[in-house]
């Protein structure tokens, strides 16, 4: 019969009790090198959740524009609806008097 290898080579030298490069990367790469940063700045809930997409003109679909725009425009509606949602949430929504340059 031959014997069976308790432990590998491998394991062996991962045991040596100091830790290596491997374990200070994932150490790293999980609990983050710094301290969190500074809250974000405020923001601004948009009045017309469209205004830069309607600058571009009218959607390309031959025939189906004004079907379209109207569908992109609850699309673009309900996505600035959820965005401010959240951002009220987590209290980053500003009013006129905050500043937006931070």
């Amino acid at each position: 019969m031959t014997k069976k290898r308790r432990h590998s080579r491998t394991r062996r030298l991962s045991d040596s009790g100091s830790p290596t490069e491997t374990d200070k990367a994932t150490k790293e790469f999980w609990h983050g090198p710094a301290a969190l940063p500074d809250s974000p700045s405020k923001v601004q809930v948009a009045q017309d959740a469209a205004a830069v997409i309607h600058s571009l003109g009218e959607p390309p679909l031959n025939g189906q524009e004004e079907l379209a725009e109207h569908y992109f425009d609850a699309v673009y509606q309900r996505s600035v609806t959820l965005a401010s949602a959240l951002a009220a949430a987590a209290e980053l929504v500003g009013d006129d008097e905050d500043d937006l340059s931070n």
